[in-house]
């Protein structure tokens, strides 16, 4: 077995002392920046991970999981890390909430395992990496991907919902309750996501159920909150689009959606019925009550926990510790969560 990388051999390898080499890993302002560059060369080509050293030093598992999401004015990601801290708690585990605000930099210090606290497991909602990133990560902690669909590596497990055909129920449902025009809320860039797997699974319903595709009915945002859904619809009325319905890629954009159609006059459901994503608290109190895509929490805080640390927990396979990476998770590191469409007033149907 080759012997693990130390923080000694990267000070060797950059010519600099372990205590310069620490300050890099921990992002200390006190380097220069020829050194840090010098240094963090030498880390990516040795393949040094700090969380090593952090594990030696304490004689095992730290019994934490660093939860990385990116933002919490999200009510989905705050709902999220309230719930997975309470089911870690019951197994034994502290969750360390990190915020990447979106960041690829701070991304990839998590997946790498190349952050200053050590952690058992990293569960991550990534923005801004890309499967090769994924799968070049080197010798990192165990890692779960939520949402986002990237290439599985090893260590890494995904959980999330089935986005396309979750939103091709949504077409399905409007279509149901009458609505003939839908427009999609939330297009994207083309690097495959939740959103651009929505997207197809709209598209692809659209097609199923004989309607046209028109390129004026994918309105693009900026971000999923729900300003940039206000926009977008005071966009489409502006341009003269003619739409009846609106799926959006998440709660956030369909209640600002429903502001946008208020200014507008539109009422909502007769003229525009809307369907959102998550049923976060909002959309249940959102006037009209929002109809919106439920995720089964339980579901994907189970089978995250399964995955980073093992079914037991600290008292799982082996008696103390993680489990395997993916261990708990059917279908070698692929979880698909359950859902349900949470049908309520803002679908109820068009005017007759």
């Amino acid at each position: 077995m080759a012997r693990r990388v130390s923080i000694k051999d990267v000070a060797k390898a950059a010519g600099v002392s372990w205590k310069t080499v620490s300050n890099v890993v921990n992002d200390r302002p006190v380097v220069r920046p020829e050194t840090r560059e010098r240094v963090e060369r030498a880390i990516s080509e040795l393949g040094y991970v700090p969380n090593t050293i952090g594990r030696e030093l304490r004689g095992g598992p730290t019994h934490t999981i660093a939860l990385v999401l990116p933002e919490l004015s999200n009510p989905y990601f705050a709902q999220l890390a309230q719930m997975l801290h309470v089911a870690a708690k019951e197994r034994g585990y502290t969750v360390s909430v990190e915020l990447s605000l979106g960041r690829g930099e701070v991304e990839r210090a998590h997946v790498r395992g190349r952050i200053s606290r050590p952690v058992d497991a990293v569960v991550i909602s990534p923005e801004a990496l890309d499967p090769v990133e994924i799968r070049d990560r080197g010798d990192g902690p165990p890692l779960v991907l939520l949402g986002e669909h990237l290439l599985s590596a090893e260590g890494v497990t995904h959980v999330a919902v089935d986005n396309v055909e979750a939103s091709a129920d949504v077409v399905r449902h409007l279509v149901e309750r009458g609505y003939r025009r839908p427009v999609f809320l939330g297009g994207e860039s083309e690097q495959r996501s939740a959103g651009t797997d929505r997207l197809a699974g709209f598209r692809a319903a659209c097609r199923a159920s004989g309607i046209a595709s028109d390129p004026e009915r994918i309105a693009h945002v900026g971000a999923w909150d729900m300003a940039e859904g206000r926009r977008a619809v005071l966009d489409l009325v502006q341009r003269g689009v003619a739409f009846d319905a609106i799926s959006a890629a998440n709660d956030q954009l369909a209640i600002g959606a429903l502001a946008g159609l208020r200014e507008s006059g539109l009422d909502v459901p007769g003229d525009v019925g809307v369907v959102g994503w998550d049923d976060t608290p909002g959309a249940r109190h959102a006037h009209p009550a929002l109809s919106s895509i439920a995720p089964d929490l339980d579901d994907l805080i189970a089978a995250t926990l399964d995955a980073a640390i093992g079914p037991g927990g600290s008292e799982g396979p082996g008696g103390s510790g993680p489990g395997g990476p993916g261990e708990g998770t059917p279908g070698g590191g692929e979880h698909v969560v359950p859902y349900r469409l949470v049908a309520r007033e803002s679908s109820a149907g068009p005017r007759r």
